[in-house]
């Protein structure tokens, strides 16, 4: 009879625990499953808003590339125009990226999610914010967000439990144009697209009248070709930029006779090494013997040279017509013991276009070159300049001329040709 009672009791009491066990084991499960939920959430989440941020950053830098053109050459830029262009290439950038494998349908508007304007040093804290303005303006903002459903249900559970925006991925992304240029330094595997190209800048003796000085910052120079950024082509016709006329050295003259020379950056003259030049740029490699860098803030830089452009060469200077690369100046040239060569003072640089390239009777290769304006990342840009803060209402009337002559180096420092493309923010 005790047997009994015991066995009954022990299965009621099994019976009892299975019952509570069931609910608990579920609700762990259910809480399991929420975690992972949440991480997976997360996970997708980071991964949505990189893709965003590598999205709008195409987007800022194509529009911040088309703020920098020939546009600004001219005596009374449009910026206008320039600022169309920059809207058009940055919807075109960002619909060409996915996020979470759709496209971001969000057009970009002047003055709504696409902003002009500068980027400005605050003087207190020597930190940079944008000030929007269409006066000439050097930075581009995007700001953006993808508001629609983007294949991730806990997203879209969690955003509409709670009425926010858990669920959507956004970005602000700032990119800037400088040119505030003092050198070069191509990277490892990124060449500076720059020809290897000196034009003389100035001929006190007056032997030469086709200077960059004279032809270009004159503008004495012909205006009879202009270049289409849209086509990318070159074509007959004034456009408002003159050209300056390069002339290599004749068949029986010498090395003073020409206003341009080919600089040996690595080449030793030769011709094949040139040609890559030509149509790759400059490589680290190239500029070894001056430690991988160029610059130009303290002094001129002497590089050999020769006045003579060989079929070869020709060839491949007639394949970049059109291109925009920065060029060299140099003020004089140096004759060594050999009479097609010497070494040239380089002081500065400069970007132009091939319009047109021959060869004359003489043997002397004639190339019309037009200025242009290019952005490269492998350029070295000034140190930041105190007197580009902002300047106050409350500032000291007694700095104002300390303020001019400070104000006036920094616009030695421009360099109108050539600008740096980089994210601000």
């Amino acid at each position: 009879m005790n047997r009994y009672q015991r066995s009954h009791i022990t299965v009621s009491q099994a019976t009892a625990r299975r019952g509570v066990i069931t609910p608990l084991a579920a609700i762990v499960l259910l809480v399991v499953m929420a975690g992972v939920a949440l991480i997976v959430n997360r996970l997708w989440l980071d991964a949505a808003s990189l893709e965003v941020t590598t999205c709008v950053e195409t987007a800022v830098l194509a529009a911040g590339h088309e703020l920098a053109a020939d546009e600004l050459l001219k005596e009374k830029p449009d910026y206008n125009i320039l600022m169309d262009r920059a809207e058009k290439a940055a919807n075109n950038a960002i619909t060409l990226n996915t996020v979470a494998g759709q496209r971001i349908g969000v057009p970009l508007t002047k003055g709504n999610n696409l902003l002009f304007g500068k980027s400005v040093p605050v003087a207190d804290t020597g930190l940079k914010r944008f000030l929007q303005t269409d006066h000439e303006p050097m930075s581009v903002q995007v700001k953006t967000h993808h508001a629609g459903r983007l294949n991730n249900p806990v997203a879209d559970f969690m955003s509409d439990l709670t009425d926010t925006d858990l669920g959507t991925t956004r970005a602000q992304i700032e990119a800037t144009i400088d040119n505030h240029i003092i050198g070069i330094r191509p990277f490892e595997n990124v060449s500076v697209p720059a020809f290897p190209l000196a034009i003389l800048k100035n001929d006190p003796s007056g032997k030469h009248t086709e200077t960059w000085e004279l032809q270009i910052d004159q503008k004495k120079g012909k205006d009879e070709y202009q270049f289409n950024p849209e086509t990318r082509t070159v074509s007959q016709g004034s456009d408002g930029i003159p050209e300056i006329q390069l002339t290599g050295k004749p068949r029986r003259g010498d090395i003073s006779d020409a206003n341009l020379q080919i600089l040996n950056f690595g080449s030793r003259h030769n011709s094949e090494i040139i040609v890559r030049q030509i149509l790759s740029g400059l490589s680290r490699q190239d500029l070894k013997s001056y430690h991988g860098e160029l610059l130009f803030n303290a002094g001129p830089l002497q590089v050999h040279c020769s006045p003579e452009i060989e079929d070869d060469e020709q060839d491949a200077f007639q394949k970049m017509i059109g291109q925009c690369r920065i060029c060299f100046l140099y003020d004089k040239v140096e004759t060594s013991s050999k009479s097609y060569s010497g070494t040239a003072d380089c002081t500065n640089m400069v970007a132009g276009r091939i319009m047109s390239i021959k060869r004359l009777e003489n043997q002397a290769c004639e190339i019309i070159l037009q200025p242009g304006v290019l952005t490269s990342r492998a350029v070295i840009l000034a140190e930041a300049i105190p007197s580009e803060s902002e300047n106050y209402s409350d500032q000291k009337p007694e700095n104002a001329a300390d303020n001019k002559n400070t104000t006036d180096n920094s616009q030695e420092r421009k360099n109108k040709y050539i600008y740096k493309l980089y994210l601000t923010q």
